[in-house]
């Protein structure tokens, strides 16, 4: 069961989303074909996140489930903030919080079994939760943010997001070949290093152009 929900729906949804995720990289921002390949990504993203999560669940490997719970998050409310209108908030950012903030408290009391996998992982749950957590109230106390700010908190979510799909497809195509990820680290390395790059290249020039024009 697991191997059918990985191979006939996670792969090819982080598929998708990495290939729709580098046409809307490549279309100019606020166009009509970057808005598809967005809606592609996000909807390809969270099926991705749940499928993901579903596989981590039926294999018994709760970081998959904490991973896939996170991703799920972070596309939905980058999603959210172009969804909205500049200064705009409604009900599902309170829900997104919650959402973050349970999944850190969850990660934060769970005792990993002895020989788990990973066991630092849940660390890097609370931490990001905590960081996102902080991310959502300022938005909701500035009753929903605008320009470069909004534009900003939309790129590096989705981007978040990118480099789990990316990280994915990768650790797919590894294990066609017989190897892990461990014995071959720069097929990981080389796309998150890319993805990283452009993440702060288009954040450069949201923050330097300081406009207001929505993607």
């Amino acid at each position: 069961m697991k191997d059918l929900v990985v191979w006939l729906v996670h792969t090819p949804a982080g598929t998708v989303a990495f290939l729709s995720a580098i046409a809307a990289f490549v279309y100019s921002k606020g166009s009509w074909a970057h808005r598809r390949s967005g809606r592609y990504f996000t909807v390809s993203m969270l099926i991705m996140a749940v499928s993901g999560s579903l596989a981590g669940f039926l294999k018994g490997t709760p970081n998959d489930v904490f991973l896939g719970l996170m991703v799920f998050y972070s596309v939905f409310t980058a999603w959210l903030t172009t969804f909205h209108k500049e200064g705009e908030t409604d009900f599902l950012e309170y829900i997104a919080l919650a959402w973050v903030v349970t999944l850190g408290l969850i990660a934060f009391s769970y005792d990993p079994s002895e020989g788990e996998p990973y066991p630092e992982m849940y660390a890097l749950w609370v931490g990001l939760a905590i960081f996102f957590a902080v991310g959502d109230i300022r938005n909701l106390y500035k009753r929903g943010l605008s320009g470069s700010q909004r534009i900003a908190r939309h790129l590096w979510r989705m981007c978040f997001s990118l480099m789990w799909a990316a990280m994915a497809f990768v650790d797919k195509i590894v294990k066609m070949t017989g190897a892990t990820i461990e014995e071959m680290p720069y097929v990981a390395v080389i796309p998150m290093s890319l993805i990283l790059i452009l993440t702060i290249y288009w954040l450069h020039r949201v923050f330097r152009s300081r406009n207001s024009v929505s993607i």
